[in-house]
């Protein structure tokens, strides 16, 4: 997308895009266009910092989406839930809302789109191990 109609757009959204392509985030500028990173085109590096989850700044829901999604798609189950009860995503209704929103922004043969339909498809029993394994840490 060109640049002038991204910052449109981010600017309706309350996002400054020159704050955010210099991070290690989604957002990339090359030249005057402006793109838009899913987690299959992020380094992994740049997602398991865990300085960024063990501080006070709120993690970023599109950098634990990103960083779920992988682990989805290799069946890493309880690595995945521990992520979600981390961040706090795990028992937000906002976080599904905006992973079923990006995936009906994606077409049927995006591989983004089928791994967010898998997870949204199982949220439910997500949601239930979440909730037995905060129950186990009580105990």
């Amino acid at each position: 997308m060109h640049f002038d109609e991204a910052r449109r757009i981010a600017l309706s959204c309350g996002i400054n895009l020159m704050e955010e392509w210099g991070k290690s985030g989604f957002i990339k500028k090359e030249k005057e266009f402006i793109k838009v990173l899913g987690p299959q085109d992020r380094k992994p590096k740049d997602l398991e910092d865990s300085s960024e989850w063990e501080s006070e700044t709120p993690v970023e829901l599109i950098d634990v989406l990103h960083r779920i999604l992988p682990l989805w798609e290799k069946g890493k189950r309880d690595e995945m839930v521990g992520y979600l009860q981390e961040s706090g995503y795990g028992k937000s209704e906002a976080f599904y809302r905006v992973v079923q929103a990006i995936s009906e922004t994606l077409s049927s043969e995006d591989k983004e789109k089928k791994l967010l339909d898998g997870f949204l498809a199982d949220r439910e029993r997500l949601r239930e191990e979440m909730r037995e394994e905060q129950l186990q840490m009580r105990i």
